[in-house]
Protein backbone atom coordinates (compact mmCIF):
# COMPACT_ATOMS: atom_id res chain seq x y z
CA UNK A 1 0.00 0.00 0.00
CA UNK A 2 1.27 3.76 -0.65
CA UNK A 3 2.94 5.33 2.59
CA UNK A 4 4.29 1.61 3.53
CA UNK A 5 7.39 1.07 1.72
CA UNK A 6 8.70 5.04 2.39
CA UNK A 7 8.40 3.84 6.08
CA UNK A 8 10.34 0.85 5.96
CA UNK A 9 13.22 2.38 4.51
CA UNK A 10 12.93 5.41 7.02
CA UNK A 11 13.04 2.94 9.31
CA UNK A 12 15.77 0.87 8.82
CA UNK A 13 17.65 4.09 8.18
CA UNK A 14 16.27 5.10 11.81
CA UNK A 15 19.21 5.42 14.87
CA UNK A 16 17.40 6.62 17.42
CA UNK A 17 13.79 6.45 18.81
CA UNK A 18 11.93 8.84 21.67
CA UNK A 19 9.90 7.07 24.39
CA UNK A 20 6.67 9.62 25.08
CA UNK A 21 3.01 9.56 25.99
CA UNK A 22 0.47 9.88 23.53
CA UNK A 23 -2.46 12.84 23.62
CA UNK A 24 -5.67 13.05 22.69
CA UNK A 25 -5.91 15.03 19.76
CA UNK A 26 -8.11 18.61 19.80
CA UNK A 27 -8.16 21.61 18.14
CA UNK A 28 -5.84 24.66 18.02
CA UNK A 29 -5.44 25.95 21.42
CA UNK A 30 -6.01 29.86 22.13
CA UNK A 31 -2.83 32.24 23.13
CA UNK A 32 -1.15 35.06 21.93
CA UNK A 33 1.92 34.75 19.25
CA UNK A 34 5.32 36.52 18.60
CA UNK A 35 4.48 39.84 17.21
CA UNK A 36 7.12 39.52 15.38
CA UNK A 37 8.39 37.61 11.66
CA UNK A 38 8.02 34.25 12.92
CA UNK A 39 10.91 31.67 12.49
CA UNK A 40 14.78 30.93 13.58
CA UNK A 41 17.14 31.13 11.04
CA UNK A 42 19.48 27.90 10.16
CA UNK A 43 23.19 28.39 9.73
CA UNK A 44 23.47 25.79 6.92
CA UNK A 45 27.13 24.64 8.08
CA UNK A 46 25.95 24.03 12.05
CA UNK A 47 25.88 20.27 12.44
CA UNK A 48 23.16 18.79 13.05
CA UNK A 49 21.94 16.50 16.09
CA UNK A 50 19.17 13.46 16.15
CA UNK A 51 15.67 14.88 16.27
CA UNK A 52 14.54 15.60 19.70
CA UNK A 53 17.90 14.86 21.11
CA UNK A 54 18.95 18.64 21.22
CA UNK A 55 19.75 20.86 24.15
CA UNK A 56 16.23 21.11 26.06
CA UNK A 57 14.43 18.35 24.57
CA UNK A 58 13.65 20.37 21.86
CA UNK A 59 11.76 19.03 18.40
CA UNK A 60 12.93 21.20 15.13
CA UNK A 61 10.93 21.44 11.91
CA UNK A 62 11.85 23.22 8.63
CA UNK A 63 10.12 25.56 7.09
CA UNK A 64 11.61 26.45 3.15
CA UNK A 65 10.16 28.89 1.19
CA UNK A 66 10.70 32.09 -0.82
CA UNK A 67 11.81 34.42 1.50
CA UNK A 68 13.60 36.98 -1.53
CA UNK A 69 12.75 37.35 -4.75
CA UNK A 70 9.01 37.92 -6.34
CA UNK A 71 7.32 35.76 -4.24
CA UNK A 72 8.92 36.33 -1.25
CA UNK A 73 5.92 37.65 0.28
CA UNK A 74 4.51 33.73 0.23
CA UNK A 75 7.55 32.64 1.94
CA UNK A 76 7.37 35.02 4.81
CA UNK A 77 3.81 34.73 5.71
CA UNK A 78 3.78 31.14 5.43
CA UNK A 79 6.33 31.27 7.82
CA UNK A 80 4.19 32.89 10.34
CA UNK A 81 1.52 30.67 10.11
CA UNK A 82 3.78 27.80 11.11
CA UNK A 83 5.28 29.35 14.08
CA UNK A 84 1.81 30.12 14.76
CA UNK A 85 1.14 26.61 15.38
CA UNK A 86 4.05 26.00 17.06
CA UNK A 87 3.41 28.96 19.69
CA UNK A 88 0.17 27.49 20.10
CA UNK A 89 1.20 24.02 20.92
CA UNK A 90 4.30 24.98 22.86
CA UNK A 91 2.01 27.10 25.13
CA UNK A 92 0.08 23.44 26.10
CA UNK A 93 3.33 22.15 27.26
CA UNK A 94 4.61 21.01 23.55
CA UNK A 95 4.18 17.88 22.07
CA UNK A 96 4.95 14.87 24.55
CA UNK A 97 6.87 17.08 26.76
CA UNK A 98 9.27 18.48 24.74
CA UNK A 99 9.37 21.90 23.00
CA UNK A 100 9.56 22.73 18.90
CA UNK A 101 11.12 24.77 17.19
CA UNK A 102 11.16 26.43 13.79
CA UNK A 103 14.72 26.54 11.84
CA UNK A 104 13.89 28.40 7.87
CA UNK A 105 15.48 28.78 4.83
CA UNK A 106 15.23 30.56 2.06
CA UNK A 107 14.66 29.09 -1.88
CA UNK A 108 14.07 32.15 -3.63
CA UNK A 109 11.60 29.67 -5.52
CA UNK A 110 14.60 28.17 -7.32
CA UNK A 111 14.47 24.39 -7.94
CA UNK A 112 18.21 25.07 -8.11
CA UNK A 113 18.44 26.73 -4.46
CA UNK A 114 15.78 23.73 -3.25
CA UNK A 115 17.82 21.27 -4.07
CA UNK A 116 20.55 22.75 -1.99
CA UNK A 117 18.61 23.59 0.49
CA UNK A 118 17.12 19.92 0.61
CA UNK A 119 20.32 18.26 0.72
CA UNK A 120 21.23 20.31 3.73
CA UNK A 121 18.14 19.83 5.60
CA UNK A 122 18.55 16.28 5.34
CA UNK A 123 21.44 15.99 6.70
CA UNK A 124 21.19 17.62 9.52
CA UNK A 125 19.63 14.81 12.28
CA UNK A 126 18.13 17.29 14.81
CA UNK A 127 15.16 18.26 11.49
CA UNK A 128 12.70 16.02 12.11
CA UNK A 129 10.14 17.21 9.09
CA UNK A 130 10.17 19.55 6.36
CA UNK A 131 6.60 22.10 5.58
CA UNK A 132 7.16 24.39 2.67
CA UNK A 133 8.04 25.15 -0.55
CA UNK A 134 5.71 27.52 -2.66
CA UNK A 135 5.31 25.96 -6.26
CA UNK A 136 5.07 22.32 -7.86
CA UNK A 137 8.16 22.55 -9.79
CA UNK A 138 10.22 23.77 -6.72
CA UNK A 139 8.76 21.06 -4.69
CA UNK A 140 9.01 18.77 -6.41
CA UNK A 141 13.01 19.01 -7.17
CA UNK A 142 13.43 19.21 -3.61
CA UNK A 143 11.12 15.87 -2.81
CA UNK A 144 13.45 13.81 -4.98
CA UNK A 145 15.41 14.55 -1.72
CA UNK A 146 13.44 13.95 0.82
CA UNK A 147 12.15 10.83 -0.38
CA UNK A 148 15.42 9.20 -0.69
CA UNK A 149 16.53 10.47 2.56
CA UNK A 150 13.44 8.98 4.63
CA UNK A 151 11.97 12.79 5.92
CA UNK A 152 8.37 13.21 6.05
CA UNK A 153 7.72 16.67 3.79
CA UNK A 154 4.48 18.11 3.42
CA UNK A 155 3.72 21.20 0.95
CA UNK A 156 0.68 23.86 1.34
CA UNK A 157 0.92 25.50 -2.16
CA UNK A 158 2.22 23.24 -4.80
CA UNK A 159 -0.59 21.69 -6.63
CA UNK A 160 0.80 19.72 -9.52
CA UNK A 161 -0.38 16.15 -9.59
CA UNK A 162 2.52 14.13 -9.60
CA UNK A 163 4.35 15.82 -6.29
CA UNK A 164 2.73 13.20 -3.88
CA UNK A 165 3.86 10.26 -6.45
CA UNK A 166 7.08 11.19 -5.90
CA UNK A 167 6.96 8.61 -2.93
CA UNK A 168 5.54 8.03 0.45
CA UNK A 169 7.23 10.76 2.22
CA UNK A 170 5.79 13.38 0.07
CA UNK A 171 2.52 14.63 1.34
CA UNK A 172 -0.09 17.59 0.55
CA UNK A 173 -2.37 20.06 2.37
CA UNK A 174 -3.70 21.86 -0.80
CA UNK A 175 -6.07 21.17 -3.87
CA UNK A 176 -4.67 19.58 -6.78
CA UNK A 177 -4.81 21.01 -10.19
CA UNK A 178 -7.75 19.28 -11.40
CA UNK A 179 -9.42 20.81 -8.10
CA UNK A 180 -8.56 24.04 -9.34
CA UNK A 181 -9.75 23.28 -13.00
CA UNK A 182 -13.13 22.19 -11.83
CA UNK A 183 -13.93 25.23 -9.40
CA UNK A 184 -12.65 27.41 -12.54
CA UNK A 185 -15.08 25.52 -15.02
CA UNK A 186 -18.26 26.00 -11.73
CA UNK A 187 -16.87 29.62 -11.97
CA UNK A 188 -17.47 30.12 -16.05
CA UNK A 189 -20.17 28.12 -15.56
CA UNK A 190 -22.07 30.06 -12.72
CA UNK A 191 -21.46 33.36 -13.94
CA UNK A 192 -23.24 32.45 -17.45
CA UNK A 193 -19.55 33.16 -19.37
CA UNK A 194 -18.81 31.17 -22.87
CA UNK A 195 -15.35 32.24 -24.22
CA UNK A 196 -12.81 31.27 -21.97
CA UNK A 197 -8.69 32.22 -22.45
CA UNK A 198 -6.00 31.27 -20.29
CA UNK A 199 -2.55 32.98 -18.48
CA UNK A 200 -0.76 31.15 -17.46
CA UNK A 201 3.10 30.68 -16.15
CA UNK A 202 5.29 28.74 -18.71
CA UNK A 203 6.24 25.72 -16.66
CA UNK A 204 5.61 22.59 -15.62
CA UNK A 205 3.00 23.89 -13.42
CA UNK A 206 1.36 25.80 -15.67
CA UNK A 207 1.16 23.80 -18.41
CA UNK A 208 -0.51 21.16 -15.75
CA UNK A 209 -3.34 23.06 -14.99
CA UNK A 210 -3.40 24.46 -18.65
CA UNK A 211 -3.70 20.53 -20.06
CA UNK A 212 -6.09 19.82 -16.91
CA UNK A 213 -8.33 22.32 -18.07
CA UNK A 214 -8.87 21.18 -21.45
CA UNK A 215 -9.13 17.31 -20.52
CA UNK A 216 -11.96 18.15 -18.78
CA UNK A 217 -13.75 19.89 -20.93
CA UNK A 218 -13.16 17.30 -23.59
CA UNK A 219 -14.54 14.93 -21.02
CA UNK A 220 -17.68 16.94 -20.15
CA UNK A 221 -18.37 17.23 -23.80
CA UNK A 222 -21.57 18.99 -24.84
CA UNK A 223 -22.63 19.06 -21.18
CA UNK A 224 -20.27 21.55 -20.93
CA UNK A 225 -21.03 24.77 -23.14
CA UNK A 226 -18.27 27.04 -22.56
CA UNK A 227 -15.18 27.02 -24.82
CA UNK A 228 -11.64 27.82 -24.55
CA UNK A 229 -10.59 29.74 -27.30
CA UNK A 230 -7.04 31.02 -26.65
CA UNK A 231 -4.27 29.60 -23.61
CA UNK A 232 -1.44 31.38 -23.35
CA UNK A 233 1.84 31.06 -21.55
CA UNK A 234 4.05 33.68 -20.14
CA UNK A 235 7.82 34.05 -18.75
CA UNK A 236 8.70 34.25 -15.52
CA UNK A 237 9.35 38.38 -14.79
CA UNK A 238 7.16 39.15 -17.32
CA UNK A 239 5.96 43.17 -17.16
CA UNK A 240 4.49 43.89 -20.39
CA UNK A 241 1.56 41.83 -21.01
CA UNK A 242 0.38 44.26 -24.03
CA UNK A 243 0.88 41.67 -26.56
CA UNK A 244 -1.24 38.76 -24.61
CA UNK A 245 -4.12 41.63 -23.98
CA UNK A 246 -4.38 41.80 -27.75
CA UNK A 247 -4.19 38.90 -28.57
CA UNK A 248 -7.26 37.77 -26.21
CA UNK A 249 -9.34 40.67 -27.31
CA UNK A 250 -8.81 39.67 -30.51
CA UNK A 251 -9.76 36.47 -29.79
CA UNK A 252 -12.92 37.59 -28.18
CA UNK A 253 -12.93 36.42 -24.53
CA UNK A 254 -15.18 37.11 -21.92
CA UNK A 255 -12.85 35.78 -19.25
CA UNK A 256 -9.02 35.11 -18.24
CA UNK A 257 -8.15 32.31 -15.99
CA UNK A 258 -4.52 32.72 -14.31
CA UNK A 259 -3.49 30.03 -11.87
CA UNK A 260 -0.37 32.46 -12.09
CA UNK A 261 1.50 34.47 -8.52
CA UNK A 262 -0.01 38.07 -7.36
CA UNK A 263 3.12 39.61 -8.85
CA UNK A 264 2.27 39.05 -12.17
CA UNK A 265 -1.56 38.77 -12.33
CA UNK A 266 -1.60 42.16 -10.70
CA UNK A 267 -0.29 43.68 -13.71
CA UNK A 268 -1.76 41.92 -16.09
CA UNK A 269 -5.00 42.50 -14.88
CA UNK A 270 -4.48 46.31 -14.78
CA UNK A 271 -2.92 46.64 -18.34
CA UNK A 272 -5.85 44.51 -19.76
CA UNK A 273 -8.24 46.98 -17.95
CA UNK A 274 -7.11 49.57 -19.96
CA UNK A 275 -8.15 48.16 -22.72
CA UNK A 276 -11.50 46.52 -21.40
CA UNK A 277 -13.15 47.44 -18.54
CA UNK A 278 -15.53 44.11 -19.10
CA UNK A 279 -13.93 41.03 -18.95
CA UNK A 280 -14.30 38.67 -16.52
CA UNK A 281 -10.61 37.64 -13.86
CA UNK A 282 -10.98 34.29 -12.56
CA UNK A 283 -8.29 33.35 -10.60
CA UNK A 284 -6.15 30.87 -8.40
CA UNK A 285 -5.75 31.04 -4.60
CA UNK A 286 -2.65 32.21 -5.49
CA UNK A 287 -3.99 35.41 -5.51
CA UNK A 288 -6.07 35.43 -2.40
CA UNK A 289 -3.78 37.64 -0.42
CA UNK A 290 -3.92 41.79 0.93
CA UNK A 291 -0.56 41.67 -1.63
CA UNK A 292 -2.97 40.92 -5.07
CA UNK A 293 -5.45 43.90 -3.84
CA UNK A 294 -2.58 46.45 -3.22
CA UNK A 295 -1.15 45.85 -6.35
CA UNK A 296 -4.15 45.90 -8.51
CA UNK A 297 -5.64 48.37 -6.71
CA UNK A 298 -9.16 49.55 -8.24
CA UNK A 299 -8.76 47.13 -10.86
CA UNK A 300 -8.85 43.69 -8.59
CA UNK A 301 -12.68 44.74 -8.21
CA UNK A 302 -15.25 42.31 -9.55
CA UNK A 303 -12.16 39.28 -9.54
CA UNK A 304 -13.23 35.90 -8.49
CA UNK A 305 -11.49 32.96 -7.25
CA UNK A 306 -11.82 29.85 -5.67
CA UNK A 307 -10.27 28.73 -1.97
CA UNK A 308 -10.36 26.14 0.89
CA UNK A 309 -9.86 29.36 3.39
CA UNK A 310 -11.29 32.51 4.16
CA UNK A 311 -10.28 34.12 7.10
CA UNK A 312 -14.13 35.19 7.80
CA UNK A 313 -15.15 32.22 8.10
CA UNK A 314 -17.71 32.08 11.25
CA UNK A 315 -15.99 28.68 12.69
CA UNK A 316 -14.20 29.95 15.69
CA UNK A 317 -10.88 27.97 14.88
CA UNK A 318 -10.97 29.58 11.56
CA UNK A 319 -11.44 33.36 13.47
CA UNK A 320 -8.73 33.12 16.52
CA UNK A 321 -5.76 31.66 13.46
CA UNK A 322 -6.65 34.60 11.68
CA UNK A 323 -6.37 36.86 14.34
CA UNK A 324 -3.59 35.45 15.57
CA UNK A 325 -1.89 35.77 12.52
CA UNK A 326 -3.23 39.72 11.84
CA UNK A 327 -1.44 40.52 14.80
CA UNK A 328 1.86 39.19 14.00
CA UNK A 329 2.05 39.99 10.44
CA UNK A 330 -0.41 43.22 9.85
CA UNK A 331 -2.67 41.29 7.23
CA UNK A 332 -4.74 38.83 6.96
CA UNK A 333 -3.72 35.13 6.07
CA UNK A 334 -3.86 33.96 2.62
CA UNK A 335 -4.93 30.45 1.44
CA UNK A 336 -1.44 28.78 1.54
CA UNK A 337 -0.80 30.46 5.70
CA UNK A 338 -3.84 28.34 6.65
CA UNK A 339 -2.58 25.09 4.48
CA UNK A 340 0.36 25.03 6.51
CA UNK A 341 -0.91 26.23 9.43
CA UNK A 342 -2.42 22.74 9.36
CA UNK A 343 0.11 20.64 7.62
CA UNK A 344 2.59 21.93 11.23
CA UNK A 345 -0.78 20.71 13.21
CA UNK A 346 -1.00 17.41 10.93
CA UNK A 347 3.34 16.84 11.82
CA UNK A 348 2.92 17.67 15.70
CA UNK A 349 -0.14 14.58 16.12
CA UNK A 350 1.87 12.01 13.96
CA UNK A 351 5.01 12.60 16.80
CA UNK A 352 2.08 12.53 19.74
CA UNK A 353 0.56 9.91 18.18
CA UNK A 354 3.78 7.88 18.09
CA UNK A 355 5.79 8.98 21.16
CA UNK A 356 8.55 10.29 19.10
CA UNK A 357 9.67 12.69 16.73
CA UNK A 358 12.18 10.02 14.69
CA UNK A 359 11.52 10.65 10.91
CA UNK A 360 10.31 7.12 10.71
CA UNK A 361 8.09 7.86 13.57
CA UNK A 362 6.51 10.81 12.30
CA UNK A 363 6.15 8.37 8.94
CA UNK A 364 4.54 6.03 10.45
CA UNK A 365 1.76 7.86 11.78
CA UNK A 366 0.71 10.66 9.55
CA UNK A 367 -1.75 8.35 6.84
CA UNK A 368 -3.64 8.19 10.13
CA UNK A 369 -4.03 12.08 10.18
CA UNK A 370 -7.79 13.03 11.40
CA UNK A 371 -8.60 16.25 12.41
CA UNK A 372 -10.60 19.29 11.68
CA UNK A 373 -8.37 22.47 10.71
CA UNK A 374 -8.86 25.57 9.82
CA UNK A 375 -9.10 24.42 6.03
CA UNK A 376 -11.15 22.03 6.72
CA UNK A 377 -10.60 18.22 7.49
CA UNK A 378 -7.52 17.33 7.69
CA UNK A 379 -7.05 13.49 6.38
CA UNK A 380 -4.54 12.41 3.39
CA UNK A 381 -5.15 9.77 0.76
CA UNK A 382 -3.27 7.00 -0.51
CA UNK A 383 -1.26 9.32 -2.27
CA UNK A 384 -0.56 12.03 0.35
CA UNK A 385 -3.05 14.16 -0.74
CA UNK A 386 -5.77 16.16 1.50
CA UNK A 387 -9.07 16.49 -0.50
CA UNK A 388 -10.41 20.22 -0.48
CA UNK A 389 -13.61 21.56 -0.56
CA UNK A 390 -13.57 25.42 -2.08
CA UNK A 391 -15.52 28.60 -1.95
CA UNK A 392 -15.95 31.30 -4.18
CA UNK A 393 -14.69 34.96 -3.21
CA UNK A 394 -14.82 37.93 -5.27
CA UNK A 395 -13.56 41.32 -4.53
CA UNK A 396 -16.11 44.31 -4.07
CA UNK A 397 -14.99 46.85 -2.44
CA UNK A 398 -11.63 46.28 -2.28
CA UNK A 399 -12.15 43.35 -0.08
CA UNK A 400 -12.66 39.78 -0.71
CA UNK A 401 -16.65 38.69 0.36
CA UNK A 402 -17.79 35.17 -0.03
CA UNK A 403 -20.71 34.23 -2.34
CA UNK A 404 -22.23 30.56 -0.34
CA UNK A 405 -23.59 27.98 -2.20
CA UNK A 406 -22.25 27.89 -5.47
CA UNK A 407 -18.88 25.51 -5.21
CA UNK A 408 -19.35 22.22 -5.10
CA UNK A 409 -16.84 19.32 -4.96
CA UNK A 410 -15.84 17.98 -8.10
CA UNK A 411 -17.41 14.29 -7.94
CA UNK A 412 -21.07 16.14 -6.88
CA UNK A 413 -20.37 18.41 -10.00
CA UNK A 414 -19.44 15.83 -12.36
CA UNK A 415 -22.82 13.96 -11.14
CA UNK A 416 -24.72 17.14 -11.65
CA UNK A 417 -23.55 17.27 -14.67
CA UNK A 418 -24.29 13.56 -15.50
CA UNK A 419 -20.87 12.43 -16.81
CA UNK A 420 -19.60 9.91 -14.10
Amino acid sequence: MKKVLGVMLAMAMTLTLFAGCGGEKDKPADGETKKAEAGESKDSGDDGEKAGSSEGGEITLAFVGPQTGDNAEYGKSMKVAIQIAIDEWNEKGGVNGQQIKLVDYDDANTSEQAASVAQKIVGDDSISAVIGHFSSGVAMTASEVYEESGIAYISGSAAHVDLTKIGDCIYRNNAVYATDANTMLQIVQYLGLKKIGILNPNSDAGVAVTTEIQNMMDAYGDKYDAELVLAELYEDGTVDFSATVSKFEEAGVECVYSSGAYAQTAPFIKQYREKNKDVQFIMSAACFSQEFLELAGADAEGVVLGTSFFYESSDEVVKAFSEKFNAAYGSNPSTFCGQVYDATYAILYAIEKGGSADRAAILENLPSTDFQGVTGKITFDEEGNCPKQQVLLKVEGGKYVEIPGVLKSQTDYEKELGVQ
